[in-house]
């Protein structure tokens, strides 16, 4: 009998050593899970099997599918190698090449043993699929480390017909070869008359890359070929990094992204950055995206005395290393007066509302607010009173000492050491006119008890910013009588004064005192008034 090298079997061979398959297994045998031609090779023998120790030896024994058990086998085959592990107890093993006489499909029969001696027999465990298989063979992927510049990647291959009897070779014109790449993107390419296909594409992920063939003649698959693309050092260069604006101001921070290449460092355009907070990556973003020349901008108005903020890549890029930047900006605060009032009394006192805002700083700190005055608003302003507040917090003063006539504000300093610029509200005018008793005399005196006692004078109106006294008629004025050695006035009459602001009434004199005329309720635009005090000795 022929000896055929390295497990290659002959048909004659075969029938001078045809194998008599037992018809039973033993039960603590190894178990057969199945038998087929191998995906890449269709002339190499799979089989499958469970086993529970050691396998010694299997023998396969081929014959035209179709027919029964008892034909003769046209091939045995002994030779294996054990190959795929699926786990310690599941395992394939493989043939060589089987050389066969005639193409078509042939029914395995499987006897395996293990090391124990025990046997199993398998009838029908599968099928050979011996026929003309259609091969992808040189498959490449060229660059299989792209970088970042050079992205292109070129996939080629060739499809040929195997005949599986000699081994021999034909291109396989005409063929559609569907292409994976770039983590399950997929592209579709035919074979020219030489059986060659190429594609290219621009690489942006990487992975797996794979061509597979589904035709006429069967299924074929290449190698899968891993491409990882090659990751540049990257730099993000500031123009500035550091800013000082006021509460308010935006800040345009601006740079370039740059990669390195070799020793050269060259701007990357394309790449989406963001910048955020540096300790809250999703608290307020702002996105850029570099142009031509790898220059970026973010615009922002930033909050708060002091701020760090990072520059990142929003997206995984294979191409380039992460890179991140810091940007400090510092903020000087503001301050900002609201719902300030102001409101002169009769008597010449001020009730003061107002509140203080700054603007972009959050603190509970107590403020100082001054409440100031100047006669003509523009110069000589000073500090009637200071009230402590807090931020965005109303406060009210009532009943303050005021003027007859000027100009009021508020006024915070500021604070050098928290960065918070001060700030003054508007100025509001407060007056009303002035009034008075002009004359105002109590007579005779001394006076005999029991006589008559009169008491007149004129009253008179000066407006705001005049220096010329009028008439003030119509007017009701007050006379008030305080006894000698009393504390208390007394309301001894009203009377109203003529047009000319003059007035008189007599009064019974019945003991010592003093005597005095007041306007005691003016309307809104008038303070109170009064005449001289003048004492009656009652005899």
């Amino acid at each position: 009998m022929r000896q055929i090298a390295r497990g290659l079997v002959t048909a004659g061979a075969v029938v001078a050593a045809a194998l008599v398959l037992p018809g039973t297994a033993h039960a603590a045998g190894p178990n057969v899970e199945e038998a087929r031609s191998d995906q890449a090779d269709w002339s190499v023998l799979d089989v499958r099997l469970n086993y529970s120790g050691g396998i010694d030896k299997i023998t396969a024994t081929l014959r035209p599918a179709g027919g029964s058990d008892t034909d003769e086998p046209v091939a045995t085959v002994t030779e294996f190698t054990k190959g795929y592990e699926y786990s310690s107890w599941d395992a394939v093993w493989a043939s060589q090449p089987i050389h066969l006489a005639a193409l078509g499909d042939y029914t395995v029969d499987i006897e395996a043993t293990e090391t124990s001696g025990e046997t199993t027999v398998r009838k029908d465990a599968g099928t050979l699929h011996y026929r003309n298989q259609p091969v992808i063979t040189g498959f490449a992927v060229t660059p299989a480390e792209p970088d970042i510049e050079h992205r292109t990647v070129a996939v080629t291959g060739d499809m040929v017909v195997r005949d599986p009897r000699t081994r021999e070779t034909a291109p396989l014109p005409g063929a559609t070869v569907d292409l994976t790449y770039d983590q399950n993107e997929r592209t579709t390419a035919v074979t020219d008359d030489a059986g060659h296909f190429s594609s290219a594409y621009e690489a942006t992920a990487g992975g797996w890359t794979f061509a597979e063939h589904n035709g006429p003649l069967g299924f074929a698959a290449s190698p899968w070929i891993d491409v990882r693309p090659q990751a540049a050092p990257t730099r993000l260069v500031l123009d500035r990094s550091s800013f000082h604006v006021t509460a308010g101001d935006k800040v345009a921070v601006t740079g370039t992204l740059q990669y390195q290449s070799g020793a050269e460092w060259k701007p990357l355009a394309g790449i989406p950055l963001e910048m955020d907070y540096k300790e809250c990556s999703t608290c307020s973003p702002v996105d850029s995206t570099t142009d031509a020349n790898g220059r970026f901008s973010f615009v922002r108005a930033p909050y708060g005395s002091k701020s760090v903020y990072r520059i990142a890549f929003t997206s995984y890029t294979p191409f380039a290393r992460h890179s991140t930047a810091d940007v400090t900006v510092a903020v000087t605060a503001t301050t900002k007066f609201t719902g300030f009032t102001a409101a002169l009394d009769k008597y010449a006192r001020l009730d003061v509302t107002g509140t203080v805002d700054l603007v972009g700083r959050d603190t509970s700190d107590r403020i100082a607010v001054d409440i100031q005055y100047s006669p003509d608003g523009r110069t000589g302003w000073t500090t009637e009173k200071t009230v402590q507040t807090s931020n965005g917090s109303q406060f009210v003063v009532e009943r303050m000492p005021a003027y007859t006539d000027g100009y009021w504000r508020l006024r915070y300093a500021g604070s050098t050491t928290k960065d918070i610029k001060g700030g003054t509200s508007g100025s509001l005018r407060r007056n009303r006119a002035l009034t008075r008793v002009k004359g105002a005399d109590a007579s005779p005196e001394p006076v005999a008890k029991g006589r008559t006692i009169t008491v007149k004078g004129v009253l008179q109106e000066r407006a705001a910013g005049s220096t010329t006294w009028k008439a003030y008629g119509a007017k009701k004025v007050d006379i008030l009588f305080r006894p000698k050695g009393a504390k208390g006035w007394y309301l001894m009459a009203t009377v109203t004064a003529r047009k000319d602001g003059s007035f008189a009434k007599g009064f019974t004199a019945r003991q010592d005192g003093t005597w005095v005329p007041v306007f005691r309720y003016p309307d809104s635009k008038h303070f109170v008034g009064e005449g001289a005090e003048d004492y009656v000795d009652v005899r």
